[in-house]
Formats: structure tokens, sequence, C-alpha cells
């Protein structure tokens, strides 16, 4: 089985540190965001990847090559970083690469996800695709009220609605629903979820962050060192 790997974008919100790298190569703990997924692909048997790149992509591949320094293979497929296709049309593009069952991860996603787990959801519900899935964060602290009085309040709490963990795993006919260019959360699970043909896997509880920020980059670092993230 194959993972694409979603690697083009600019992380604006990330310079000047993507100023002059694509934003899976900022490093976290010591290594690059991109790494730790390639680790944590290769602990569940996957070891064929293909790195959907753009933004100073080759600075990806001269760190990555072929993947043997890592016991993977790994392929490239580059977009031109200004007529940037979405999240749904570098795999299009890459669509001569699919050679079955495949895995699309999103780059800038530090995570503990338990792949294998959610391949086995995957193939007993027979689905054409699943989305990890993980409760939502609250972006802000919670208050919680009795009547007008205030009872105690809640720091970011996780709150009861499930949110996409950007990990997927998708069968060849999905490529199929794939704009050349567009979102495959918007223009492309709305149509498989209308077919019955979209599942969900609840991986709530897992290590996740997003590392879209300035304040994301902190965090994870924090986590990292005082052991509160492992594969």
């Amino acid at each position: 089985m194959k993972a694409f790997i979603l690697c083009g974008g600019r992380g604006e919100r990330l310079r000047p540190l993507t100023d002059s790298m694509p934003k899976p190569m900022v490093r976290v703990g010591g290594k690059p965001i991109l790494e730790y997924q390639l680790d944590l692909l290769r602990k569940h048997g996957i070891e064929d990847a293909v790195l959907l790149v753009g933004w100073h992509g080759e600075a990806i591949e001269r760190y990555f090559g072929d993947g043997n320094r890592l016991g993977m293979h790994i392929e490239y497929s580059y977009e031109d970083p200004d007529n940037r296709l979405g999240t749904a049309g570098p795999i299009k593009a890459a669509r001569d690469k699919v050679d079955g069952t495949f895995i699309v991860m999103n780059g800038d996603i530090i995570s503990n996800a338990n792949i294998a787990g959610i391949v086995s959801f995957h193939v007993g519900m027979e689905c054409w695709g699943t989305i990890n899935m993980i409760n939502m964060p609250s972006p802000y602290g919670i208050i919680d009220l009795d009547g007008s009085r205030i009872v105690q309040f809640r720091e970011k709490p996780v709150l009861p609605y499930k949110m996409n963990a950007g990990l997927y795993v998708l069968e060849p006919e999905v490529v199929d629903f794939m704009p050349d260019v567009g979102s495959i959360e918007t223009d492309v699970f709305p149509k498989l979820a209308a077919l019955g043909k979209l599942c969900g896997y609840d991986s709530t509880g897992i290590y996740w962050s997003d590392v879209g920020t300035h304040k994301d980059l902190e965090k994870v670092n924090k986590d990292i060192i005082a052991g509160k993230f492992k594969l």
C-alpha cells in the first residue's frame, strides 16, 4: 500500500521559516515534520510513499532522496508552486502512481494514529473512503453556567464533535471524483458521503497536532521534549 503525502503548501503562517523551505521540512524536536509521518508509516508496515511537493519541493527530495535511509521507497510528484492545485489536484495529477487502496496524509500534522487499525477498519466497512477523526479541541476556554451563575472555567476542553484529522484511506475509484484543481475536503468527500461510500474512524485519544502556526510549533516542541508525543 502507498501513502500520498500533501507537501506542497507555502506555510504562510510559519514565515519567515517557510520563506526558503516547505512547511513539512520545518523542524520539531530536532527533525522535519515530514520525517515523523514517514516514521509512523513505516511503523505500520507502509514502506512506499509518494510525496506531492510544490513550494521548494527540491529541498524535500534532497533530504529524503529515494527513502533508502529510512528503509522506504519514496517517489515524488511536483506541482507548480505558483499554480496550486489544492488538496485534490495533486493526487489526481499523480494518479498513475495509484495502484490499489492508498493512504493520503496532510504534510503538516504530527500524530501517532493507528494507521494499521484505520486500514483494517476501512477494508471491513467496504467504503470508498475512510476519514480519520478525532474529537475537536476547543480553541477557547469554556465557561460552565448554572443559570446565570458561573460554576467553573475549563481551559480549551475537548468538545463532543468530530473533526477531520487529515488522514484518509481511499480506493482508486475516488480519484475519478477529484477535480484537476480543487479540495478533497469540499469537492470530493461530500459526493462520497451522498453515495453512502464515506466512513469515519474515531481516533479520539491519540496525540494529534496541526503544525500550522508558530504557537503550534512551540507546543509540539514542548510536547516532544516532555515525552507527551511518542510513536
